[in-house]
């Protein structure tokens, strides 16, 4: 039983009783009961209550440790309660039979008060305070009475419970003695109340409940691992550093002790700093790379999310560990030039395999080709072993297409420094961009058969039929007037935007994606014109 917040009481069938706390998980004291053990506990304010296999009943005062027996049945215990003064006992006979009498003892006095005989197989008692302290025996097949213990009982207080033929196993009272609660051995708990609003506690409160982590398939090679959370402390499978292979080397032992002279020059507890400038500076791999005073937020982002300073030496790129950061052998994107808000993008195009193969199976003699510079940076991140890549020759192509300065994708280097560009939007008019260019350029091509390669499969066929495979979706776009006509007529459309419904107030409302995507797809206007009717 749990006696206070942090103290639990155990039991069981052994001569001891164990009082444990929840906080340290430590025993903190133990009493010693009958050699049978104890089955039932019960508490109160002034006594604690044991029941022992054998039949007998336990009290032990709070205050003064004085213990009190009483010899209920001798054929065992079912079930007993405490309410008061008044302790109303069930059990069985000499022969393992379920005894009709309930033994009801007082506390005051400490003797037995009476013995109530019962209709039922009594096999579980609880009190019922709620008016009177009335009392309600259950038995296994499901029969409930309610009696007084200081009267006679009735037959007009007996009522059944629908157990569909199995035993009940339990039987539980809410704190507030509003509700009954009857478990069977079929794994069903059946509720009874007198009233359709049923408080179960008097200072009710909703349960803390952990939020189950999604199951993982480890076996699945596209696994994401962004549900997966992160820790701030070091990792165990960080190995701390090794011990310098000097010191095994230069061991004196005197007696039971040994000792070495210290390996560096540094006193106790002092290593040297590579100051800016040394050898091994540009070296050294910052854990942090932004200063936490320039970022007072930093602390909040997990640091493999952290945005990472690459400090270049007079050696360039060569003096720098990428490494350390990318493990794998997939080629990243060099954010530190104008207009790189695009390497997402080129790196969806780049896993995209037909617009692969599409963009590195053409070449023309245009200046700005966009699906030429497109390929040639594919074939760099081909090559490439895990290194960064730069994509200047992309975003200069870009620069020079005029269509892409009308539609604000080119940004400044003040707009790029304070941040005031939406990179949401702009991100789907770059997409939007970069998918016509495709679907235009790979058009033009008068002889695509003369650039093919032998490589080349049904991905590199033409770009007309990769571009509207992929991206191109056939509309149909009905316009229906007030004066009755409807006109339909279809088009291509390589993508949709998205339409998410407009924030109103503080509070956020959750909507469902397929219903954005529904409306997004099937978009309804109303435009203030006339038709070629009216």
């Amino acid at each position: 039983i749990l006696m206070t917040d942090n103290m639990l009481l155990m039991g069981g069938l052994q001569n001891y009783v164990v009082e444990i706390d929840m906080n340290t998980l430590q025993e903190t004291q133990k009493f010693t009961v009958e050699a049978p053990g104890v089955t039932i506990m019960r508490q109160t304010n002034r006594f604690f209550v044991f029941g022992h296999p054998s039949g007998k009943v336990t009290l032990r005062d709070l205050r003064t440790f004085r213990t009190q027996k009483f010899d209920a049945f001798p054929g065992g215990l079912s079930d007993f309660d405490v309410h008061g003064n008044l302790l109303a006992v069930s059990g069985f006979s000499s022969r393992g039979l379920n005894e009709r009498f309930l033994m009801v003892y007082d506390l005051r006095m400490m003797r037995a008060a009476t013995s109530l005989w019962v209709h039922v197989d009594p096999f579980f008692v609880r009190f019922l305070p709620t008016y009177t302290s009335r009392l309600a025996t259950i038995s296994q097949t499901g029969e409930c009475q309610f009696c007084e213990p200081t009267g006679l009982a009735s037959m007009v207080d007996i009522f059944h419970v629908n157990t569909n033929g199995h035993f009940l196993t339990s039987f539980e009272v809410s704190s507030s003695k509003q509700a009954l609660a009857f478990g069977d051995s079929g794994g069903c708990v059946r509720l009874w109340s007198d009233t359709r609003d049923v408080m179960f506690n008097v200072y009710s409160r909703e349960p803390c409940v952990v939020d189950a982590q999604p199951q993982l398939a480890w076996n699945h090679n596209l696994q994401p691992c962004s549900p997966i959370p992160t820790a701030q402390a070091t990792p165990s499978s960080r190995w701390a550093p090794g011990m310098d292979p000097e010191i095994p080397q230069t061991i004196e032992t005197v007696g039971f002790n040994s000792y070495v002279e210290n390996p560096s020059a540094c006193p106790c507890n002092q290593i040297p700093a590579n100051k800016e400038g040394s050898p091994g500076y540009y070296n050294h791999i910052p854990e942090s790379p932004t200063e936490s005073d320039k970022e007072p937020l930093l602390h909040t982002v997990p640091e493999k999310y952290r945005k990472v300073t690459i400090k270049y030496s007079k050696r360039g790129r060569e003096d720098f560990d990428f490494k350390h950061y990318n493990r794998t052998l997939f080629a990243g994107l060099e954010p530190q030039i104008p207009n790189a808000y695009c390497n997402c993008m080129i790196q969806v195009l780049y896993f995209l395999e037909p617009v692969r193969c599409l963009v590195q199976n053409h070449l023309c003699h245009k200046e700005f080709c966009l699906a030429c510079e497109l390929g040639f940076l594919f074939h760099m991140l081909d090559l490439s072993q895990g290194d960064p890549c730069q994509a200047g020759n992309f975003l200069r192509a870009l620069r020079n297409v005029p269509e892409a300065k009308e539609m604000g994708l080119i940004l400044s280097n003040c707009e790029e420094t304070t941040g005031t560009v939406e990179l949401g939007r702009l991100i789907q008019r770059w997409n939007h961009f970069i998918l016509y260019q495709l679907f235009q350029e790979t058009q033009e091509q008068e002889d695509l058969r003369a650039y093919r390669t032998t490589r080349s499969s049904s991905l590199g066929s033409s770009g007309d039929s990769v571009i509207r495979e992929l991206f191109c979706s056939e509309v149909e776009n009905r316009s229906l007037c007030l004066c009755g006509i409807e006109t339909v007529h279809s088009s291509l459309m390589l993508l949709f935007n998205m339409h998410y419904p407009d924030s109103q107030g503080e509070r956020i409302k959750e909507h469902d994606f397929a219903e954005i995507l529904k409306k997004s797809i099937c978009l309804q206007q109303r435009s203030h014109t006339w038709c070629g009717n009216c």
